[in-house]
């Protein structure tokens, strides 16, 4: 006889975080967080801010952990927490461990991929910031998003 898994989706939570911000309704809360989470990281990593309808954090997620120039992220490492955990909208954010927060033809590739996932998903990318421990770059506030 042949089986097939079945499964139960749940969520464990591996840590909780102190609250600097209950709500990311502005890039400066975002890089705050972010800059203090990965901003001297000597590895490029890409964390998502899962948030509600309200911009309340929901969860935030490591996703990717690269290499000193580059990482490989997918969309389905990106939405699967925010899916899980109901959240309405994300935020991306990633390091540049060289300190140049500017964006390389593969991050614009990138934000434009995942923004059309989440409007596939009806989850709003809100934001893709990349940070440095004393700058960043939203893609917000450029207009590339």
């Amino acid at each position: 006889m042949n089986y097939i898994p079945v499964i139960k989706l749940r969520q464990e939570i591996l840590q909780e975080a102190p609250i600097k911000f209950k709500k990311l309704n502005n890039v400066t809360n975002v890089v705050s967080y972010a800059q203090e989470l990965i901003g001297d990281y000597d590895r490029e990593t890409v964390i998502v801010f899962g948030l509600n309808t309200k911009m309340d954090i929901n969860f935030i997620s490591t996703v990717s952990v690269g290499s000193l120039n580059s990482t490989v992220v997918h969309p389905r490492e990106v939405f699967k927490a925010c899916i899980i955990r109901n959240c309405a909208q994300l935020i991306i954010a990633h390091n540049h461990p060289s300190g140049d927060v500017s964006p390389s033809a593969e991050d614009f590739r990138f934000t434009d991929r995942i923004c059309e996932a989440g409007k596939l998903l009806g989850i709003e990318v809100t934001d893709h910031v990349i940070v440095s421990p004393t700058q960043y770059y939203s893609f917000v506030e450029k207009g590339h998003i």
